[in-house]
């Protein structure tokens, strides 16, 4: 007996050591972002490949693009801060942006290779499927960012 109320009296007195210790913890946790778990950071993992055109008009538009990922991936996480998204949302729009930049980045490629090879006809028909895969990818986007579960 006298064992355990010695071992209760120990842990009390080291774990209240810990008090100060941890008085800035809001901080670290504000400064890490986890009190809103790993979304911001799986969405900062998606990123555009980073490309440049000859043709100022594709290049126009990627740049356009690079702008509207940013403002998006912001957007998706103040949101969420705000509680406007729930966890599973997140879940789902992070997914749906993943897939959305993965075919942007094969549209923006393809475009690439066709201004180096503009003889190569197979490509017009990856382009245009690309295009409309990053299309449909787009619209499941928005229409998750609009629903609340």
């Amino acid at each position: 007996m006298k064992k355990i109320i010695i071992s209760i009296i120990t842990l009390i007195i080291i774990f209240s050591s810990f008090g100060n210790t941890f008085a800035e913890e809001w901080y670290i946790e504000k400064l890490l972002d986890l009190n809103y778990g790993a979304q911001g950071h799986k969405i900062e993992l998606i990123k555009l490949n980073n490309i440049s055109f000859n043709n100022s008009g594709n290049n126009n538009v990627f740049k356009e693009l690079q702008k509207m990922d940013t403002i998006l991936r912001t957007g998706f996480m103040n949101n969420y801060r705000n509680w406007e998204y729930s966890y599973a949302q997140m879940e789902w729009i992070i997914t749906s942006y993943r897939n959305f930049i993965y075919y942007a980045n094969k549209f923006f490629s393809l475009l690439k290779m066709q201004e180096k090879n503009p003889s190569y006809e197979e490509i017009d028909d990856a382009i245009i499927e690309s295009f409309w895969n990053m299309k449909s990818t787009f619209k499941k986007l928005k229409n998750r960012a609009k629903n609340t579960y």
